[in-house]
């Protein structure tokens, strides 16, 4: 009951606000509208997506806008907010209307209302229609480039686990504290940035996760240093990356290392959308290249190449290793025996043909180990791959017939019945109503290292699967978007030891009534199977299990305050148990001064997720490039305070201070290394931007 007076309460107060409400004030912010997308992407993904290009390019464009007069379908491509339909009908446009003369024009174009083009403000511009060519000369490079500076620093308030040190006196002290973490508790990175527009980058980024070593017995410095040099349209050269880089071509079913969309309420956004190289500036250890690639413009061929040679982690073993170590995590005595044991080789090459109405490209990639690579024998990935060699190739198309847009692409490996496509449509019959279907088939021999595509599971290998999505704007400031995704698994999975089916579907109202108010009503639906519990079934058996969620989400502004509620419910059923229900409300409140340049974001959020099934994904606002999206579970409540100060136009300073606490009776958190005693989690956060 007390829990419920609480909702009751977070939904009262933002109502009388909302109510009242008497002044406008200005629309989304660039950081509000990568917040959006990063939401509706990440909270559908049990795994951290790793945002940092994507952020980059939107925080670029808001500072050197698109010339609308002038863009590129590749640019255009970079705003993941728009769809493939859109932006070919931006083009469109475009084309027989250029140059525009004023930006009020966009609402002429079919698919584009108040609300995509209120996301578009921030991102463009109206230039010059005639493309001037600019001669680089080094001097301009150095006196109007722009030269970043961030300096990260993160800390958990409580002691963990990991960093208490068992005395030497006790029995097996050393076989303990070998498996503790060697470092602090401080997570460090460095990053520095230069960039002259989109001509020339260069950076470096030095990264010391929390439990590393920083100097010591088993470290010098920090534990991942990156570094990378781009250059773009020098002439023919189109791109060149020196350093580390990554490299996306096709649908991904061969080579894709940065981020797509996948499933969310962006329902037609199944078309990977950025192509290509390009500089690498995360701090992921382990899903990006080392070398150099390049690409090469001749008049309707791009011709790419690329080559990488880096250490990866993995348990090495006489030869071969089990698994590859991915999370660049080098916290304990045993992490470090895993560091960088495996030499791994990539050589790859793409060739892309583009007419005006019709795209095709080839990709080929070879990756050579050093240590072959033997996942321990289970059911589940008797189909994995093994061995030390691996060649992947494929033929990806994209063409546009009248209203329809068809794309797709079909790779093989050179390992007998290992092969792979992904084919879909888009179709807009009205300006209001646009439609999407995906057809996907991965075979169970098929297994590419730097594969990601659209797909249910994060591996490209053992799937096949039919998605219809639509978007109907029916009426005026509302919004329809719904999708239904079905597929199936032929051979066994990690915790489905027989062949499987599943499901899932989506529906989600948008309402947007003007610029300071706006708000969504969302229900997901998914049925998946899973292995049965009882230890006493001889066979293999598999039960379905579904879970439902539900969420109401309201944004609203007041003169330099901005609101936001949002309410969640979900249900997990299987036939084991009964049904089991989460519960999640939250309350959060920004404000920019007038008189000191400094924001405020506060939240206050309660949850109530029982059982693990029930567990909520709920994004918060953090520092710059900074991403999060806890899990919340059990019964307790959470809160932060985010603070961004800018000293000036070129200093500037963010801190986050959240806090869980449980009201569940636990008497500690999370286990083994990551135990806190005590029923509060506490970090904090720092960041500081110097431009010069």
């Amino acid at each position: 009951m007390k829990e419920i007076k609480k909702i009751f309460i977070l939904f009262l107060s933002g109502f009388f606000v909302l109510n009242n409400q008497a002044q406008e004030s200005v629309g989304r912010t660039v950081e509000q509208i990568i917040a959006d997308i990063y939401e509706q992407v990440s909270e559908n993904s049990d795994v951290e997506i790793d945002f940092t290009n994507f952020y980059e390019d939107m925080i670029f464009f808001s500072e050197n806008p698109i010339n609308l007069n002038r863009a590129s379908k590749e640019e255009l491509d970079k705003l993941q907010f728009l769809s493939d339909i859109q932006i070919d009908n931006m083009l469109h446009y475009f084309y027989r209307y250029a140059p525009l003369n004023t930006i009020y024009e966009l609402q002429l174009i079919d698919g584009l209302d108040m609300t995509d083009i209120q996301y578009l403000l921030p991102f463009v511009m109206l230039g010059d229609a005639e493309a001037k060519k600019e001669t680089l000369r080094m001097r301009d490079v150095f006196r109007y480039g722009r030269n970043e500076l961030y300096i990260r620093l993160d800390r958990g308030l409580e002691t963990k686990e990991g960093y208490r040190f068992v005395p030497e006196e006790e029995a097996q002290a050393e076989e303990k504290n070998a498996r503790k973490y060697v470092g602090d508790p401080f997570y460090n990175h460095l990053k520095y940035r230069f960039r002259y527009r989109d001509r020339v980058a260069f950076g470096v980024t030095a990264e010391k996760d929390a439990g590393e070593q920083f100097w010591g017995e088993y470290n010098k410095g920090y534990d991942f240093y990156s570094a990378h040099l781009e250059l773009k349209n020098f002439g023919k050269l189109k791109t060149l990356v020196l350093g580390d880089f990554r490299a996306n071509f096709g649908q991904g079913l061969v080579m894709r290392t940065d981020f797509s969309m996948g499933k969310s309420s962006y329902v037609l956004q199944v078309n990977p959308r950025t192509s290509g190289l390009k500089k690498y500036t995360s701090t992921d250890e382990y899903n990006f290249f080392r070398g150099a690639g390049g690409t090469v413009n001749l008049g309707k061929f791009d011709i790419s190449a690329f080559y990488s040679n880096k250490q990866i982690d993995g348990d090495t073993v006489n030869g071969v290793f089990a698994s590859i170590k991915s999370d660049g995590l080098h916290r304990t005595q045993i992490d470090l025996q895993r560091k960088r044991n495996v030499n791994m080789q990539v050589i790859g090459g793409n060739i892309t043909f583009t007419h005006s109405w019709f795209q095709i490209g080839a990709t080929t990639v070879h990756t050579a180990l050093n240590h072959s690579l033997e996942p321990r024998p289970a059911n589940y990935n008797k189909f994995y791959f093994r061995g030390k060699n691996q060649t992947v190739s494929s033929v990806n198309y994209r063409a546009r017939v009248s209203k329809l847009n068809i794309f797709g692409e079909t790779a093989i490996s050179d390992r007998e019945g290992g092969w792979a496509t992904t084919n879909g449509v888009n179709f807009s019959p009205i300006s209001r109503v646009a439609l999407v279907a995906l057809y996907r088939y991965f075979s169970k021999e098929y297994d590419a290292f730097f594969a990601t595509s659209f797909s249910e599971s994060s591996r490209i290998n053992n799937e096949t699967g039919f998605y219809l999505g639509a978007e109907v704007r029916p009426i005026k400031y509302w919004k329809v978007s719904a999708y239904i995704d079905s597929y199936r698994f032929p051979w066994m999975k990690f915790g489905i030891d027989a062949p499987s089916i599943g499901k899932d579907y989506l529906v989600q109202l948008d309402y947007a009534p003007r610029r300071t108010l706006n708000m969504y009503w969302r229900f997901k639906f998914e049925e998946k199977m899973s292995n049965y519990s009882d230890t006493a079934t001889v066979m293999p058996v598999v039960l379905p299990q579904q879970k439902w969620n539900a969420r109401y989400l309201l944004n609203y502004s007041f003169g330099r305050f901005i609101f936001r509620n949002q309410l969640d419910v979900n249900s997990f059923y299987n036939e084991e148990k009964a049904p089991s229900y989460g519960y999640s409300a939250l309350q959060d409140v920004s404000y920019q001064f007038q008189k000191i340049p400094l924001r405020l974001d506060v939240r206050f959020h309660i949850f109530d997720a029982q059982n693990f099934e029930n567990r909520l994904y709920i994004y918060e606002k953090d520092v710059l490039y900074a991403f999060s999206v806890p899990m919340n579970y059990g019964l307790g409540s959470r809160y932060y305070v985010n603070l961004r100060y800018e000293v000036n136009r070129n200093l500037s300073f963010w801190m986050k201070l959240a806090q869980t606490v449980y009201a569940d009776d636990r008497v500690s958190i999370s286990s083994s290394n990551e135990e806190i005693l005590g029923n509060r989690k506490t970090d904090f956060r720092f960041l500081m931007r110097l431009k010069f």
